[in-house]
């Protein structure tokens, strides 16, 4: 059985500027409830009852490939699993909000899932779990991850390549991935990860930023095979996806990790408008500043509610 249903308390949320040169997870919106993200910022406040993990990335940065066979490429450095989860029907979407994404940051945008249940410590879902026990399944490669396109990269990209991030900007810096109906009932982690590839052309310069949130998942038919992966073999260095010149006029791209799990789709991406529309529809106003928005003043029937405990 879930752990008791709690009240979040919306808090003021900021996406910051697309020229910032890092990113955190600032919220997921799910079925008009908005759950909080975390900033790992200097003196933040961060609320208990937050379904995303913490990280110890207090500058807002990345993880580097020396690290893709240790912890921090799982949830990010240091990541820690909060004692919330989002309550989500299997089938629904789940709107990933990032703090704004620079424009030449280009690269693939990638989600994976990870079951909690039967692991030691998952008697409060996902909370108490080992993050090095977590086994994943792909979701979501965002393809086209890059596609030739006339026009696109020009303000501030590559000319004429359209990658994910581009359109996860045009999207209001957020995404939207879809959970599998096939998915056994029960607590899951979310890891949804960016991969920067602006300074890739050397070893060890693309920049994995992997954040995760707890999900408790109903309402799962139980029919999808999990492929059950750990996270520290997703990559290697010199995979041909993370170790590329992108200004070289490429022609293709691969997609780093494992293939996505059987029968999967990618969702449709929502304009910067929709993305406002649906936080109005939870109950919150939104007030635009330049690039910027801040997100503030939800009622009560604008309040995420969250499965775990403070």
């Amino acid at each position: 059985m879930p752990p008791p249903v709690l009240t979040t308390l919306l808090t003021l949320l900021t996406l910051a500027p697309p020229a910032l040169s890092h990113s955190h997870l600032a919220h997921i919106l799910v079925n008009g409830n908005l759950y909080h993200g975390f900033d790992p910022r200097p003196n933040q406040s961060n609320y208990p009852s937050r379904v995303a993990w913490s990280t110890g990335a207090t500058d807002d940065g990345f993880v580097t490939p020396a690290n893709y066979s240790h912890p921090d490429i799982i949830c990010h450095t240091a990541g820690v699993s909060p004692p919330a989860h989002a309550p989500v029907r299997a089938g629904d979407r789940v709107h990933v909000q990032w703090n704004g994404w620079p424009v030449g940051h280009i690269g693939p945008v990638l989600s994976y899932l990870a079951p909690c249940g039967g692991l030691k410590g998952s008697d409060t879902g996902c909370t108490g779990v080992d993050k090095t026990e977590l086994r994943w399944t792909k979701v979501d490669d965002g393809l086209p991850a890059m596609e030739l396109k006339k026009g696109a990269g020009e303000n501030g990209g590559i000319p004429g390549q359209m990658w994910a991030t581009d359109v996860m900007i045009a999207a209001n810096n957020s995404w939207q991935v879809e959970i599998p109906k096939g998915l056994k009932s029960g607590p899951y982690v979310l890891r949804h990860e960016t991969i920067a590839l602006h300074f890739a052309g050397k070893k060890g310069g693309a920049q994995n930023y992997p954040l995760c949130v707890n999900l408790w998942v109903e309402g799962g038919d139980g029919g999808m095979k999990m492929d059950g992966f750990d996270a520290r073999g997703f990559y290697k260095e010199s995979d041909p996806g993370v170790l590329l010149n992108v200004s070289a006029g490429l022609k293709s791209y691969v997609v780093p990790g494992p293939t996505v799990a059987a029968g999967r789709r990618r969702c449709r991406m929502l304009s910067r408008a929709q993305v406002f529309q649906e936080l109005r529809d939870a109950g919150c106003g939104d007030e635009e500043f330049g690039d910027a928005a801040v997100y503030g003043g939800c009622d009560a029937n604008g309040v995420g509610k969250s499965q775990g405990e403070v």
